[in-house]
């Protein structure tokens, strides 16, 4: 293994951590989805017997509206008040960079380093 091998490596770790995080949230969220439809038809098929047909996916569509509806004044709210407060001086220095762009740094410079070396 030769050292320019290294940050190949590094990158394909880093990556590969990436796509089976992506892989596994697409799981949750494709279950999910499922879970709340089974429950949408549960739903839908105990109200038609006390409301009606249309009734009852008229009620399911007011709940769906309404907590998308929430969701989005939630999310603009948040936004909003991030943006609007700049921050601190003392918590400027707070902020750390992640393990992994460490992990590429101290490689980058053994690169360079091995770079310069070679030079003549």
């Amino acid at each position: 293994m030769a050292l320019t091998d290294f940050p190949g490596l590094v990158i394909e770790h880093v990556t590969g951590n990436i796509r089976r995080r992506v892989m596994g949230w697409l799981l949750v969220i494709i279950f999910a989805l499922a879970a709340v439809y089974e429950a949408t038809v549960a739903v839908v098929v105990a109200l038609e017997a006390q409301v009606g047909a249309v009734a009852a996916h008229l009620i399911v569509a007011v709940f769906y509206l309404s907590a998308a509806f929430i969701a989005v004044i939630t999310l603009w709210a948040t936004s909003r008040s991030r943006r609007s407060s700049p921050a601190l001086p003392h918590q400027v220095g707070a902020l750390r960079p992640p393990a992994d762009f460490q992990l590429v740094s101290i490689v980058e410079a053994m690169l360079f380093g091995y770079s310069l070396s070679r030079r003549k």
